[in-house]
């Protein structure tokens, strides 16, 4: 098939021939994937100011691993987010005050949850959000790629949460405990762990 095309400022019609048309949409459309590709494993920046005790440096490692590992499964890069890192900030100062416990916050209440949220503890040793990052990854080694149920998401709800497709922005807070613990917690937004749904 040949389609005639009139070019304007001109007496006479262009030929083009289908396949040269077919062939330079799939060429515009390799070059879309390829920016598209090229602009997922672009360097995130944490900003100056992170917006929790956590320091910039750390903060940068973890969503530098945290953008690695969603790399690894073709997710796109998460963006830091100092008002996650706030509101992650106020729930590990809470716990630590309250003698340091492991608790993910409540559904309802003061203290409801709005975002996806990991959480590690620690005592011993000055543990930082890296230990926690790649506490949470290690949960790969028990992870098989599939819809997520209430059977298979204890497991690995850390990880899944990492590289959850849909989840654009993280941010992280850190307390110490009276006791020495470090507690750490990071919020992810949109959420991820949606039953019935796979991470990516």
């Amino acid at each position: 098939m040949r389609y005639c095309i009139f070019t304007p400022g001109c007496n006479w019609y262009r030929v083009l021939n289908s396949d040269i048309i077919t062939m330079k949409m799939k060429i515009i459309l390799l070059l879309g994937l390829i920016s598209l590709s090229l602009l997922n494993i672009q360097a995130q920046t944490v900003p100056d100011i992170a917006g929790s005790e956590v320091t910039k440096e750390d903060a940068q490692l973890s969503l530098d691993f945290h953008n690695k590992v969603r790399a690894d499964v073709g997710t796109f890069a998460l963006n830091w987010s100092a008002k996650l890192a706030k509101f992650a900030q106020q729930w590990a100062d809470h716990l630590a005050s309250e003698g340091c416990i492991l608790q993910h916050r409540p559904n309802s209440g003061v203290w409801a949850t709005i975002y996806g949220e990991n959480i590690f503890w620690g005592s011993g040793s000055d543990y930082t959000v890296m230990d926690a990052t790649e506490s949470w990854y290690s949960e790969i080694k028990k992870y098989t790629h599939g819809v997520q149920t209430n059977d298979n998401w204890y497991k690995t709800g850390h990880y899944t949460q990492m590289v959850w497709r849909n989840t654009t922005h993280v941010g992280i807070g850190v307390a110490r405990c009276k006791n020495g613990g470090m507690i750490i917690v990071a919020n992810y937004d949109p959420p991820g762990n949606y039953m019935g749904e796979t991470a990516y």
